[in-house]
């Protein structure tokens, strides 16, 4: 969900406006104002198309999870546009459908996003209809057991989804213990729990004005702060306790974990440790070093697990930098009787890249590619206004976008081997390896402390 955005992945990167001589980003026209009930609200005017969107940003996710309910604040996202207390599922839907509006909501683990757009013509409508779904969610008990229904089925299949199925056991598998490990989506035995109390009771705790940013863009009219103070008179703010993190268990050795399923045709490779929090200063010099290492087509990784060795058709590291530190990953696939190599050769890319360090050429190749992207990642009113309000939440004002131009090109190569030897640590790292543990074993033999699982566990 929004992986685009700033402060989730340093795969990307996110901007808007016109770059001058100076490598000074000049933003497009933005305000920031507060309602009397506390939202905070981030105004980007543009009236160059008839195009007109909100997004909120509500500040809790999978993390808030209660203990043995995975993917409660997925599924109250997905319930907010299954009624409200004036309109049923079919009657919303159909009021969108009138005016050619979309509608979204969807949970990270971090936050939620709820999202809806259209011609700036009916602005007044998709207005009216975005508060309502806001502020009057129903949340009925059929549409929770239909909704809980079809979540279960699509879990009960994400075993037939290789990739998607090892993504969500390594995060479990890294993160144990911590509320990273959660799945979003939930797992069978959990969401199978949930009932209309929890919903009810994480929408009322959670989805409050003061724990929520508002970014409204595009062509709307000048008096839009007073519109949206009627539009969400109703919402009323209440005392939210700041979510407290545990302390992430520190990780000691190479420790791979096989995942068996004897179906699997290839097998899924993770690899990781944990990365940084949003706010970390080496946070831009990170994604420098991400970008050579395997956040680019043309990467070290790319070139020595699959050009020159042919173990795999794609390979790709990232940094997950949150709200708690994140994620340094590794993901990859491969034939059965090639684990063992994949696995090898992955770990002496990312310890030669920590004891040997970057290259002045591969330095200005990444940060000539990270300037390239960034003048297109966000050109519209909407993409600046959607990255405003993360930076907003992370704590971090708009100077990452004015400044990025001049940040970037200031990075030395000494900089980001001063990064990689800090956070790349591939002797202190989990590995897992979801395959048939007959044919994966035998391979993994004396490169890391191994167990083994049934796919099942993950379920």
């Amino acid at each position: 969900m929004f992986r685009r955005l700033i402060g989730i992945s340093i795969v990307s990167v996110v901007v808007a406006g016109c770059a001058t001589s100076s490598n000074f980003f000049k933003l497009r026209q933005h305000e920031d104002v507060v309602l009397s009930n506390g939202l905070k609200v981030i105004l980007v005017p543009d009236a160059s198309l008839p195009y007109f969107s909100m997004n909120l940003l509500v500040k809790a996710g999978a993390v808030n999870d209660p203990e043995a309910k995975d993917g409660l604040a997925s599924l109250v996202a997905n319930l907010l546009e299954k009624g409200t207390e004036k309109r049923s599922a079919t009657e919303l839907a159909t009021a969108l459908e009138q005016i050619g509006a979309s509608f979204s909501a969807s949970a990270d683990h971090d936050y939620t996003m709820v999202s809806a757009s259209g011609l700036s013509y009916h602005e007044e409508t998709i207005s009216k209809l975005f508060a309502e779904v806001v502020v009057h969610s129903r949340f009925s008990d059929q549409e929770i057991s239909r909704l809980r229904r079809q979540r279960l089925s699509e879990l009960k299949k994400l075993v037939d989804e290789p990739s998607s199925f090892a993504s969500v056991a390594f995060q479990n598998y890294l993160f144990d213990g911590h509320p990273y490990a959660q799945s979003v989506a939930g797992r069978v035995k959990t969401v199978s729990k949930i009932r209309r109390k929890d919903v009810i009771r994480f929408y009322l705790k959670h989805y409050r004005p003061n724990n929520s940013i508002l970014a409204v863009s595009g062509n709307f009219p000048k008096d839009m702060k007073q519109r949206l103070e009627v539009l969400f008179k109703d919402w009323k703010p209440r005392n939210i306790e700041p979510m407290a993190f545990p302390p992430q268990k520190k990780i000691e050795g190479l420790n791979i974990r096989v995942v068996d399923n004897h179906d699997l045709k290839q097998t899924q490779i993770r690899f990781g440790h944990y990365g940084i929090k949003r706010t970390n200063p080496d946070y831009l010099t990170l994604r420098v070093a991400n970008t050579i290492l395997g956040g680019a087509f043309a990467s070290r990784l790319v070139e020595e697990v699959r050009v020159k060795r042919g173990l795999t058709y794609s390979i790709g590291s990232q940094f997950e930098a949150q709200k708690d530190p994140g994620a340094f990953r590794v993901s990859t696939f491969t034939r059965h009787d090639k684990i063992g190599e994949t696995v090898s050769e992955t770990l002496r890319v990312l310890s030669e890249m920590r004891e040997q360090g970057v290259t002045k050429a591969e330095v200005e190749e990444a940060i000539g590619l990270m300037k390239g992207r960034f003048p297109r990642a966000i050109e519209t009113s909407e993409g600046l206004a959607q990255n405003l309000m993360v930076l907003e939440y992370y704590g971090l004002d708009d100077s990452y976008l004015k400044d990025f131009l001049s940040d970037v090109d200031s990075i030395s190569v000494a900089d980001v081997n001063r990064v990689v030897r800090k956070y790349l640590d591939p002797s202190n790292m989990r590995v897992l390896v979801y395959s048939n543990k007959a044919k994966a074993l035998s391979q993994l033999k004396g490169i890391g402390k191994t167990d083994v699982v049934n796919f099942k566990n993950y379920q």
